[in-house]
């Protein structure tokens, strides 16, 4: 049975790590940008990029659609509340994904490029 997997992708003190919540598949068709889910709201719905999974990837906007780069020309925001702490995370039912996981959804399901690696100056 395939799985739908609540992706965030970052928490606060833990910026190395990808958290994920797995539960059966069978809500994602009402799934889309803007869903509320838990404190937050969808970014993204992601079909696997495994074709042989039927899995589904559901990427968590910790910022609930607040646009930072047009913060200028929207209403101010004096405050914003982040509630991904690794400890709301964890009582939310939210797991550290492994490292084979983790890797995998940054690469394959997020399509973030490897770090760029600090070379010493010669």
């Amino acid at each position: 049975m395939s799985s739908l997997i609540y992706v965030v992708p970052w928490a606060i003190c833990d910026t190395e790590n990808v958290y994920i919540k797995k539960v059966s598949n069978e809500g994602a068709s009402v799934l889309g940008k803007g869903t509320p889910v838990d404190d937050w709201c969808i970014r993204d719905v992601i079909n696997s990029p495994d074709r042989r999974s039927k899995d589904v990837y559901a990427i968590i906007d910790v910022y609930n659609g607040y646009d930072f780069k047009n913060a200028d020309r929207k209403k101010p925001v004096e405050v914003v509340k982040l509630t991904n702490s690794m400890k709301n995370l964890k009582e939310l039912g939210y797991v550290m994904a492994d490292e084979t996981e983790r890797h995998f959804i940054r690469e394959k399901v997020l399509k973030i490029e490897k770090p760029i690696k600090k070379t010493s100056a010669k």
